[in-house]
């Protein structure tokens, strides 16, 4: 949900994730959303280093989790899902380390996210460019839409990738608006269309058919290259026969339709949390002016990020 949510658009946040609406808008707001959420930063990253990183940490697997978000508008309580470990674990590692604390909220995208996680926003002059600092790992994504949609309050991993990858220390919170009808279905046609792409790829990149797809090329045949890809076509079309299409449920649907939120990240950015004390200060940063690159003139600073105990019933 550019690392400045992702090279994609979270609204206009992802240039920021990627957002859907009606035909033309839907696109182009589709892209925005992404943008935020997909980080800006060229480098590779290595997914390996991730996991080797938070394996020695001592995060109960079978617990959930909070944390408490102290910024210079107020305190943010988080709880974190247990069913995106990976996310979870490497979050609650990167606070301990005090990885988040004097970092900026550096993206505002309006009606739709706030977004944090670059080391370059501590100390930074209104000058310098945000967006591209993170950290040296990406993470493999928790991707349950199912369950996690990006409602208001939703917590979630800013993507270099969407759908493939999360950054390793980029994260944002969904404010968003109230989503209609023609919005989630959109939402659920844009995730659906992308998990298909998600399969064809991945049978495009077996070996066998790397290497006719490279033969093929060479020698100039088109029409052997056009078999070849209607071959796997026909094969993908059978694997997404045996697999449920997304749809939001009508408890999902309602959410939505209620408190708002960011339809065009869900299935594409993990959702690992949400904010459960706090809204009011979440609404006192989204509503900050922001220049062009959708910084906030008066910077919002996050003290630190704390563990705490769960909320008392």
């Amino acid at each position: 949900m550019h690392k400045k949510y992702h090279k994609t658009t979270i609204s206009t946040a992802l240039t920021d994730m990627k957002k859907f609406a009606l035909p033309l808008l839907f696109i182009a707001s589709v892209a925005m959303a992404s943008c935020l959420l997909a980080s800006c930063n060229n480098q590779a990253k290595n997914a390996a280093q991730a996991e080797t990183a938070i394996d020695a940490d001592t995060i109960p697997v079978d617990a959930d989790q909070y944390v408490c978000i102290e910024t210079s508008e107020g305190n943010i309580v988080v709880h974190l899902f247990r069913d995106t470990p990976r996310h979870r674990h490497n979050f609650i590692k990167l606070a301990r380390k005090g990885y988040y604390d004097n970092q900026l909220f550096y993206r505002i995208v309006n009606n739709s996210l706030i977004q944090a996680g670059d080391p370059n926003s501590k100390g930074a002059t209104k000058e310098t460019t945000l967006g591209t600092g993170d950290v040296d790992y990406t993470l493999e994504p928790e991707l349950l839409p199912e369950r996690h949609i990006n409602t208001r309050g939703a917590v979630g991993m800013a993507s270099y990738k969407p759908l493939y990858e999360s950054s390793g220390g980029q994260f944002y919170i969904v404010t968003g608006l109230k989503q209609s009808d023609v919005r989630l279905n959109n939402a659920e046609t844009h995730l659906n269309k992308k998990r298909r792409e998600m399969v064809f790829d991945s049978i495009t990149k077996q070996p066998s058919y790397q290497t006719q797809l490279r033969e093929m090329n060479k020698k100039g045949d088109k029409r052997g290259m056009f078999r070849v890809k209607e071959e796997i076509k026909e094969q993908t079309d059978e694997i997404m026969k045996q697999r449920q299409p997304f749809a939001y449920s009508k408890e999902q649907r309602k959410a939505y339709q209620t408190i708002g939120g960011e339809a065009t990240l869900d299935g594409l950015y993990t959702v690992f949390g949400e904010v459960i004390e706090g809204d009011s200060v979440l609404t006192k940063i989204e509503k900050r002016a922001v220049n062009a690159d959708r910084r906030p003139y008066d910077d919002v600073v996050i003290r630190r990020i704390t563990e705490v105990a769960a909320p008392k019933p």
